[in-house]
């Protein structure tokens, strides 16, 4: 267990599907909410990397399914209510930025919302029904991008804004019957995904990191426990009143520090 890991009592016993969990901030809430004595499935789609990550858990199982094949979609819900025996907190953090999404024609926008919105969608819909029965709650994982501009994978940045909306929209839908939806948009994570970056350029890690860090007020990239534990959080009652919201944990990112990290008038 992470240092950073909260420990909240009413979590013990909650039956958890994260997808994207074999890896990243996916790994690390599974791990989180292993922590705090839930039941986890996580979802993705290589089998071996899922099942190294569920064998340290408690009380862990793989589910294998694609996130842009809505049928696949509907069936892990299932699986996963029948491995875990209900379903009380699903946790959206499958979704990358891919070749298909780094163009600027219609398809690289539809590849993003296909992944980022319309596959959350279909997951929630698919667990609706269970979601309400055990008053469950939704937390999705969106990213800075949703709110900076970039002159790059701008499809993943539309497709992003695009799910914060979908999570306000679902949570007022759901307020009334006591199913809370947010989202928490995460700006550089010290992820998987730096050491496929540093691969594919030839340079290292570390030097992708050092370069990522004054773009953040606090001066340096997050750890992935570091969004683990403002997702416990918000599926814990310790959040109990909190639905709607777009929570930035992104160490000053959109502050505007790296703009005005020096003093014009000096």
């Amino acid at each position: 267990m992470s240092e950073r890991t909260p420990i909240i009592p009413d979590l013990r016993g909650k039956r958890v599907l994260v997808t994207g969990g074999s890896a990243g901030i996916g790994k690390a809430a599974a791990l989180a909410f292993d922590a705090n004595g839930c039941s986890v499935a996580v979802l993705g789609r290589r089998i071996e990397r899922l099942d190294a990550v569920a064998n340290k858990l408690k009380h862990g199982v793989s589910i294998v399914a694609d996130l842009t094949d809505n049928e696949d979609m509907k069936r892990a819900i299932q699986e996963t209510i029948d491995k875990l025996g209900g379903l009380d907190i699903l946790v959206n953090s499958g979704g990358v930025t891919t070749e298909e999404m780094s163009g600027s024609d219609e398809a690289a926008y539809l590849s993003a919302i296909k992944l980022h919105v319309t596959g959350n969608l279909t997951l929630i819909r698919a667990a609706e029904e269970e979601l309400i029965k055990n008053k469950g709650a939704v937390v999705n994982i969106s990213s800075v991008g949703a709110v900076m501009p970039t002159a790059t994978f701008q499809p993943y940045g539309v497709a992003k804004a695009a799910q914060d909306k979908l999570t306000q929209d679902l949570a007022f839908e759901f307020a009334s019957k006591g199913v809370r939806v947010n989202s928490i948009l995460p700006a550089a994570i010290n992820t998987e995904a730096f050491d496929s970056m540093a691969e594919k350029k030839g340079v290292s890690k570390d030097d992708i990191l050092a370069k990522m860090a004054p773009i953040h007020a606090m001066g340096r990239v997050a750890e992935p426990e570091e969004v683990a534990g403002p997702i416990v959080f918000l599926a814990s009652n310790a959040a109990s009143f909190i639905t709607g919201v777009n929570l930035r944990v992104d160490g000053g990112a959109t502050l505007g520090y790296w703009f005005n990290r020096s003093n014009p008038m000096e």
